[in-house]
């Protein structure tokens, strides 16, 4: 069966819609057909525009504070003789008001029946003056009324007639038609206007709020969210071999090797040790080739110069196990060093800031670090040394090296921002520039100054000795920059992911005794295997929604169309 036609025209309409209200979309739909939706109680019905719908319907709108011109206590005041007319004028507010002839009675009345009490008996006549001081009103009394007091007067000239406005008659002000049954309510301190009435007035009042949200100055906020990742995993399975001298047939021996250039024997590392001799049992090592520790994982060129990179000594892994042969031909030990260390750590910082549209903003989440930029030359003055037998003395005084000129280096996360809003004011356009500093450590770019100092022992020159003068340490910073410039576009109160700062090292170590190390099986202990992995990640969430001066959302996540009321269902009675 063919599909009915759809619209009017019986025109097809193809839309991608995405994370909107089930209600705006629908609209939309109507809208591109030529059509409206109609809201019942318990159904959503698409009708042609021609036909009138009276169903009330509740939507909420956040409006900004000057959506009414001010506040709804309107003032009126009196700018026409009594006799003459009168007509309105709204203080703080364009708009014209209805004339105010029934408050002005009551207000002639008021002054009538109260003019006793205050004035002295004698026929008279007032002034009543507005605001404008330049038109006056005539109030006439009956022959033997109260005349003028000053009180009196003063209440005259002063007197303001007070019309206290709703949001409802703003509205219909505007141009909004209320039927019966519709109405309208205003939180001032909130911005939210509540407004009961039919589609059609509805969609009246939605161009009006459009229209005061569009004049109103756009504001973002933004919200940055930074999420940084270090994790350092090492693995590390290894033996290590001691194998004492031995006799094959009485003429032939063995023993394991020396150590070389590989790892030395520490008696420490062994848990067998000769009393006698304080030496392991075994002594002579069979993998010494293999490293192990800090002999396998070696840090790169510019961290071995950092001062913080000397804290660790090198070493080897720990031993699990051991296992010797005391008393034997030959004597061995075997210790198996293995290691699994796994650390991470996260770091999260969430600032935020609000700025205009256009205008950059800068979040920062730093430690200021201070440093010398130069150092004043050492002083050492030229004096020869003196010796004495069996010692050093060097009679000279040495300024060392002085710091001067300090400098201030900002190291943590800096987020620079330029949001610029869109003209449908539903998009942002974002030009982005995170940056992450770190300080690594410092560097020596100095050199000790030594002196030439003799050893006299007996008479005799023994030999001449280096004497230091001073260390001479000229340290300077080493910082490590991560920076990204970027320009994305982003609708109202979405986030934008920025994940491209991350680092990884991995080092592998894989190292096996010849021959021994490619047995099947029985090589597996004579080999060693070490691999770290060092990541860093980061991570930056930045969130934009444009808000009002108010500090309240421009756009609505959820319309907030509420259908009409329902009939009460009565209740089944058995």
């Amino acid at each position: 069966m063919p599909a009915p036609p759809v619209g009017p025209a019986g025109a097809r309409i193809t839309v991608t819609l995405d994370n909107i209200p089930l209600g705006e979309a629908l609209r939309y739909i109507a809208n591109q057909a030529a059509l409206k939706i109609k809201v019942e109680p318990y159904a959503v019905s698409v009708i042609p525009l021609s036909e009138q719908t009276n169903e009330l319907i509740t939507k909420r709108y956040h409006v900004p504070p000057e959506f009414f011109g001010g506040p709804l206590d309107v003032g009126y005041y009196l700018t026409q003789s009594l006799s003459g007319g009168q007509q309105g004028q709204q203080a703080g507010n364009a708009l014209s008001v209805p004339p105010v002839s029934q408050k002005i009675a009551e207000q002639e009345q008021y002054i009538a029946a109260t003019s006793s009490e205050y004035t002295s008996a004698a026929q008279t006549q007032g002034t009543l003056t507005g605001t404008t001081g330049t038109q006056q009103s005539t109030l006439r009394q009956n022959p033997g009324g109260a005349g003028v007091s000053t009180y009196r007067q003063t209440l005259l000239n002063d007197r303001q007639l007070v019309e206290r406005a709703t949001a409802r008659t703003m509205l219909e002000s505007m141009g909004v038609a209320f039927p019966p049954g519709a109405n309208a309510t205003f939180w001032p301190h909130s911005g939210t206007l509540i407004v009961r009435n039919t589609q059609d007035n509805l969609d009246f009042v939605d161009a009006l709020v459009d229209q005061a949200n569009a004049s109103q100055p756009k504001q973002v906020a933004i919200e940055a969210k930074f999420i940084e990742i270090n994790q350092n995993n090492l693995k590390e399975l290894g033996f290590d071999w001691l194998l004492g001298p031995f006799s094959l047939n009485g003429k032939v021996f063995g023993s394991g090797g020396t150590a070389g250039n590989g790892q030395p024997v520490n008696p420490s590392n062994y848990p067998f040790v000769d009393p006698a001799t304080g030496n392991p049992i075994g002594q002579n090592p069979v993998t010494a080739g293999n490293r192990s520790g800090n002999f396998a994982i070696s840090a790169n060129a510019l961290d071995a110069l950092l001062m913080p990179g000397l804290g660790q000594a090198a070493g080897a892994a720990p031993g699990i196990f051991g296992l010797a042969g005391v008393f034997t031909n030959p004597q061995f030990q075997v210790v198996i060093r293995a290691l699994n260390e796994k650390k991470g750590i996260d770091l999260l910082s969430a600032p935020s800031v609000t700025t205009k549209s256009g205008q950059r903003a800068i979040i920062e989440v730093v430690r200021e670090l201070r440093y010398p930029r130069t150092y004043t030359q050492p002083q050492v003055p030229s004096i020869g040394t003196t010796t004495t037998t069996g010692s050093q003395v060097v009679p000279v005084v040495v300024t060392p090296t002085t710091p001067q000129d300090w400098e201030t280096r900002n190291t943590g996360v800096t987020l620079e921002v330029e949001p610029v809003v869109g003209g449908d004011s539903s998009t942002i356009d974002l030009n982005l520039v995170p940056q992450v500093v770190e300080f690594e450590g410092f560097i020596n770019y100095g050199s000790p100054i030594n002196a030439v100092g003799v050893n006299t022992v007996g008479g005799a020159i023994s030999v001449s000795v280096p004497i230091e003068l001073t260390p001479n340490v000229i340290n300077q910073p080493v910082f490590s920059t991560r920076k990204v410039t970027t320009s994305v576009s982003v609708y109202d109160g979405q986030t934008v992911v920025l994940g491209g700062l991350m680092r990884e090292d991995v080092q592998k170590t894989e190292d096996k005794v010849p021959i021994l190390g490619d047995i099947p099986l029985i090589g597996r202990a004579f080999r060693s295997n070490v691999e770290q992995h060092n990541k860093k990640n980061l991570v930056m969430f930045v969130t934009a929604r444009i808000v009002t001066p108010a500090g309240l959302p421009l756009n609505e996540e959820e319309e907030g169309l509420l259908p009409p009321e329902l009939p009460e269902v009565p209740a089944y009675k058995k």
